[in-house]
């Protein structure tokens, strides 16, 4: 199976559960409709930026499944958050720890495309949420 490219950096198979991703092979441009293309942009300039990034990584042997879209048999799932509408994705950065990134983004979200942020975590959640780019929502899990 070939990995579906997304941007220079990123592919399908990072923000698509594996469950969803198998049964649509073949017809991934359904799978690529269900993204929203703000948020990929916004990964992959903060890729740009700060280096590999992992998201999911079930195409590549690792365990992360649920850190892009999220559908009702995610143990995570929930009905209002920005990952069940493709508009939201928690990635690790192999070269930064998380509060760099997110001291990067709170100076630059408007810039990133990005509206709303998880602060005081391990890793980064970044989402694109309809917020008119006007401000950028912070939150703590």
């Amino acid at each position: 199976m070939n990995r579906i490219v997304l941007t220079k950096n990123l592919f399908l198979d990072e923000y698509i559960p594996r469950e969803l991703y198998n049964r649509y092979i073949g017809r991934e441009h359904i799978l690529i409709s269900l993204l929203d293309e703000r948020l990929i942009k916004a990964d992959q300039a903060l890729r740009d930026k700060f280096g590999p990034v992992t998201i999911n990584n079930w195409f590549t042997g690792g365990n992360r499944n649920w850190s892009g879209l999220r559908m009702p048999e995610s143990p995570d799932y929930s009905l209002t958050s920005q990952h069940s509408f493709g508009r939201a994705s928690d990635k690790i950065f192999s070269l930064e720890p998380a509060n760099v990134i997110q001291d990067y983004i709170l100076s630059n979200w408007r810039e990133l495309g990005i509206t709303g942020l998880e602060l005081n975590t391990s890793w980064v959640h970044t989402d694109v949420r309809n917020a008119g780019n006007i401000r950028l929502i912070t939150f703590k899990a």
